[in-house]
């Protein structure tokens, strides 16, 4: 019955993967750098396909920077490069990153915003408190609001917005904790 025969033929091939996988993990080092496609791609994290085994980039391995969603990052479909952080055989999981294959900028940050700096920066993100802004890729800061003068008295939504352009000074920076903070008010120290 060709009913029967899908179902053999499904097992057969269940069981050629599932030793194509176990060969794949057998072969998979952490630290080890490989290259896949993406298959999915979700609010949390990127599926990537090795080859026969599906791994994670987390959201929190996609960038150096902060990341508001995955697609920010990376298309459906497309190849890339990651690196193997962790395996889990036995539950067939892959934990990869994007982001290890750049260097942390936060290691260089010391050096290249030194305190009271002036840099460009573009604003990512308006709060209630205060805004981010990104000074290179990876390297964000917080700007408060009273470090922001044009705001004075006005919600900030409506003196700044996502995308826009601006100078800022470096007040402090934690480079441990990958923390800065920034100020628009250049003229003061």
């Amino acid at each position: 019955m060709p009913e029967d025969e899908r179902v053999v033929f499904s097992e057969r091939a269940a069981q050629s993967e599932a030793g194509k996988r176990a060969e794949l993990f057998s072969s998979l080092r952490p630290g080890q750098n490989v290259k896949g496609s993406v298959t999915n791609i979700t609010d949390f994290g990127v599926f990537v396909d090795l080859g026969g085994v599906e791994g994670l980039i987390h959201i929190s391995e996609l960038s150096w920077g902060r990341v508001s969603h995955p697609n920010q990052i990376v298309k459906m479909g497309s190849s890339i490069d990651v690196q193997v952080l962790d395996l889990a055989p036995e539950r067939c999981r892959v934990a990869l990153s994007l982001k290890r294959l750049m260097p942390n900028p936060w290691e260089t940050a010391v050096v290249d915003f030194p305190k009271g700096c002036v840099k460009p920066a573009t604003i990512t993100s308006v709060l209630s408190f205060g805004v981010f802004a990104r000074l290179d890729a990876g390297v964000e800061g917080l700007i408060h609001a009273s470090e922001i003068p044009l705001a004075e008295g006005k919600p900030l939504k409506e003196v700044l917005f996502e995308g826009q352009s601006v100078q800022v000074r470096v007040l402090h920076l934690d480079p441990a904790h990958q923390r800065m903070g920034l100020s628009m008010r250049l003229g003061e120290i």
